[in-house]
């Protein structure tokens, strides 16, 4: 769960969000250039579904500001693209947990050389919910307007009318007044998220949201299966924490936390092992990586922010006696987390893959109370450490 401001590293936040989609990719963005196309286009070709609400007016192909030829390698691809006039808005939703919104269009100035600011929001299901629905609702208004999809003849029809204009355009030129696209009241879309609403999740917790699954390590440096878990403890300010890539503002005070250590299972699967749990004092901007943290835990370089814990409880064994992820799933389901507990149709793979590349989830208040059960279960058989 994370709300993060993008200024001057959109491309590298949306190249990342890219990598790490799996099943569905949608875009609103009036202007679309060829240097940020490609990466939609490699999506496509993972097997992505990818669709596309964007302008086209025949001015910004003359001008430039936006790319036929980007608009003909997307259809080529299989991207739905659709026709929309009056637009605006500029949107990125990948998969159901990860969105960025601002002012960025889909192009090489919008991720690369302008001035631009936009929200990068992962894990912040609620507000990812109604950016969803909104996206949603104003396909249905395109779609119920007419046949606003955009083709491949439509693209080369309109290449050549552009190629001809540009040839013929001076300093004396007015611009060309041509525009496709469906024409959809803008008092017929809902607004996702009213500004209060958004102020809200920037700064409380869904209450839904009863707890987070904390990984302890990474898949190039997982911890040894065959030992007991120790947490992590800053000599120097006398704490035990955690430590996260990103800003974790939602890990506020008193968020349970599972600790999860991503280890090797007894079977040899590398999967997160769940061996404790503990309480975070809540995200404070000012617990920041510095030199002296890195010189006790060097691998703490790659983790700019830490949160400290308290009342932490471990199970007094080898990590790989502990409570596996796999297992979790396969005892909970589709209700770990609060993006699926609605959708009993969720696959086991999809869940079993979610965590990826993160360095906490949410999970619900049903997976949490079956983890204290299990982890009650293994303090009986075990024995606890206490910090």
């Amino acid at each position: 769960m994370s709300i993060e401001l993008l200024d001057m590293n959109h491309r590298d936040a949306i190249i990342e969000a890219f990598e790490k989609a799996k099943g569905q990719i949608r875009i609103i963005s009036p202007f679309v250039q060829d240097a940020m196309t490609r990466y939609l286009v490699d999506s496509a070709g993972r097997g992505i579904t990818s669709q596309l609400i964007t302008r086209f007016y025949r001015e910004d192909f003359i001008r430039s500001v936006s790319s036929l030829t980007a608009l003909k390698s997307l259809q080529t691809a299989g991207v739905d693209i659709y026709a929309l006039k009056d637009l605006h808005a500029k949107l990125y939703l990948f998969d159901d947990n990860v969105v960025i919104i601002g002012s960025a269009n889909f192009t090489s100035g919008g991720f690369g050389n302008n001035i631009e600011l936009s929200l990068y929001i992962e894990d912040e299901y609620d507000i990812i919910e109604r950016l969803s629905k909104y996206f949603d609702q104003l396909l249905s208004g395109i779609q119920a307007a007419g046949d606003f999809k955009i083709t491949d003849t439509n693209i080369e029809n309109e290449s050549l009318i552009v190629q001809k204009a540009i040839k013929g355009r001076d300093h004396t030129s007015k611009p060309n007044p041509t525009r496709f696209g469906a024409e959809v009241n803008a008092t017929q879309v809902p607004v996702a998220t009213p500004v209060d609403e958004v102020e809200n999740i920037l700064g409380v917790p869904d209450e839904s949201i009863s707890a987070v699954l904390k990984f302890e390590g990474a898949a190039h440096r997982r911890i040894d299966p065959d030992g007991k878990y120790e947490p992590n403890h800053y000599d120097r300010k006398g704490i035990y924490f955690t430590a996260s890539s990103k800003s974790p503002r939602s890990l506020t005070a008193d968020t349970t936390v599972f600790l999860s250590a991503v280890s090797w299972d007894k079977s040899g699967a590398g999967v997160p092992i769940i061996v404790g749990r503990a309480k975070t004092r809540g995200f404070d901007p000012d617990n920041v990586t510095d030199g002296t943290l890195i010189k006790e835990h060097p691998w703490a370089v790659d983790y700019p922010f830490y949160v400290e814990l308290y009342d932490i409880e471990t199970v007094d064994t080898e990590i790989k006696n502990c409570v596996s992820l796999n297992d979790l799933i396969a005892e909970v389901g589709y209700k770990l987390y609060p993006s699926t507990e609605k959708n009993p149709a969720t696959p086991i793979p999809s869940l079993k893959t979610r965590h990826h590349q993160k360095a906490y989830i949410a999970i619900t208040t049903y997976a949490a109370n079956r983890i204290h059960a299990m982890l009650a279960s293994l303090f009986k058989k075990y024995g606890k450490s206490t910090f």
